[in-house]
């Protein structure tokens, strides 16, 4: 991506998300987690919340967080506990496993966004995530359809012999 051309800012941002990402599954391949990284980071600031909350701020499909959820709690990373008012409502709690997962998660997320933008000043930092909030809520004012993030398993590529 080292070349500049003009496409537009919404696959620019996507190549970002692919590429973040892929550092981010790199840095934390050894932890048994797979995808749900951003799901257990959500968590260290939202323990306790409702799992339709977490559908709300991280735009993922209610079927989808159900597998999510039901992965987090088979390896034991989270409990799911019935609203007592409303028991079609579950808050997702981190375990004492998961809280120790989801702070090597936050490391990683800290390491990378600090690698990211090293070499880059603080005021363009500042100017280039307040612009991206901007944008996002600039965009979330427009007509458009309700997309979903798909926590789809990644997969392992086998290195490359030619580089």
């Amino acid at each position: 991506m080292s070349k500049k051309t003009s496409i537009p800012i919404g696959t620019q941002a996507l190549i970002l998300s692919k590429v973040y990402f892929g550092v981010l599954v790199k840095n934390l391949e050894d932890l048994d987690i797979e995808r749900y990284f951003s799901v257990l980071y959500f968590l260290r600031e939202n323990n306790g919340c409702s799992q339709q909350h977490i559908c709300n701020s991280m735009a993922v499909d209610k079927t989808i967080m159900v597998k999510i959820m039901d992965y987090l709690v088979k390896n034991g990373y989270v409990v799911q506990k019935k609203n007592p008012d409303d028991r079609r409502e579950h808050f997702v709690l981190l375990t004492p496993k998961g809280e120790e997962k989801t702070d090597d998660v936050v490391k990683a997320f800290k390491k990378i966004d600090r690698e990211m933008f090293s070499g880059i000043s603080k005021n363009d930092k500042e100017t280039f995530l307040k612009t991206l909030h901007q944008l996002t809520d600039k965009l979330g004012t427009m007509p458009g359809k309700e997309l979903f993030f798909n926590y789809k398993k990644t997969k392992k590529t086998k290195p490359s012999l030619t580089k």
